[in-house]
């Protein structure tokens, strides 16, 4: 279990628009870095922390329903990735300095993950120069898929500066 000063030292990297942008993060490695924020979740300040709903395979439909249904899109969203952008970009933000997406592991249709990861990554920019950290952390499995091997790893494990 980690301690709340891993658990700070998180919530600071994740809240600095410096290090917003997509992250992988193997699934073995999963509990240290990622647990410890989601159990503390109202505990740790500056970090809004959402978790995409399990799907058994991530299509371009199940990313776009998944990222719909944890960042409560309206009504109106079109599902597709011009729609997901707009939205992406009229998220409000409160007082949290950081949105964490949690992205579980599936297997993935590799052109939709590249378009998903791309389209995170945009909106990941967008935010940060607006002084909001917006953090995608996809987990997977080893080996690293073709859509996933241009992604940053995620730098933080237990005992992370």
């Amino acid at each position: 279990m980690s301690t709340t000063s891993e658990s700070e030292t998180l919530a600071r990297y994740l809240s600095d628009p410096a290090h917003a942008g997509v992250y992988r993060l193997e699934a073995a490695r999963i509990e240290a870095p990622v647990e410890s924020v989601n159990e503390k979740r109202g505990a740790v300040a500056g970090v809004e922390w959402r978790r995409l709903p399990a799907a058994p395979y991530w299509s371009r439909e199940a990313l776009l329903d998944g990222l719909a249904a944890s960042l409560a899109f309206p009504d109106h969203f079109g599902r597709n990735w011009d729609a997901a952008w707009d939205c992406l970009t009229e998220l409000g933000w409160g007082e949290e300095r950081a949105l964490v997406v949690l992205v579980p592991a599936a297997p993935a249709d590799e052109a939709a993950m590249a378009a998903f990861v791309e389209l995170m990554q945009d909106a990941a920019e967008h935010w940060a120069a607006r002084g909001h950290a917006l953090v995608t952390v996809i987990v997977g499995e080893t080996p690293v898929s073709a859509a996933l091997q241009t992604v940053s790893e995620w730098p933080l494990g237990p005992g992370a500066k």
